[in-house]
Parts: C-alpha cells; sequence; structure tokens
C-alpha cells in the first residue's frame, strides 16, 4: 500500500528542516571555529606587542628617522 500524500508531504517537509538544522549547524560550528582561531591570532599579537616595547617616535624635525619609521624599517629583524 501506498503512503497517503499528506504524510508523504510532512515527511519531505521534516526531512528538508532536518536538512536545513543540520546546514545552519555546520555553519555555527565553522563560524565559531573561525571565532576561536581570530581570538587565539589576536591574544598571541597581543602577548607579542606586551613585550615589544618598540622605540619611541622620531622627533618632529628627524626626517630620515620618519622615513625609517614608516617604513618599517626599525623593526626587530630589519636591516637598515
Amino acid at each position: 500500500m501506498d503512503e497517503h500524500p499528506r504524510y508523504r508531504m510532512w515527511k519531505d517537509r521534516l526531512d528538508d528542516e532536518r536538512q536545513a538544522e543540520a546546514i545552519r549547524l555546520a555553519r555555527a560550528k565553522a563560524r565559531e571555529l573561525s571565532r576561536a582561531e581570530w581570538q587565539a591570532a589576536w591574544l598571541s599579537y597581543k602577548t607579542r606587542m606586551a613585550g615589544n616595547k618598540s622605540l619611541p617616535l622620531p622627533a618632529w624635525w628627524n626626517l630620515f628617522g620618519w622615513v625609517r619609521w614608516l617604513l618599517r624599517l626599525h623593526a626587530p629583524g630589519r636591516h637598515g
């Protein structure tokens, strides 16, 4: 005996809702993972910057110093 048309309609709707819910949960999980990665990167950046007391800004008249600062030539690991 075949299924009743209304039963099939409601079963299809339930299946669609379950599939949509699974997709929403997968997206939420991916979003939460991305947020956790960004948070870890931000905390890593903050801890690195907390220990990095960079050189003070050059005096206003020191053009070469400002060029070096703007180009980040003073940064650790850079030569110049």
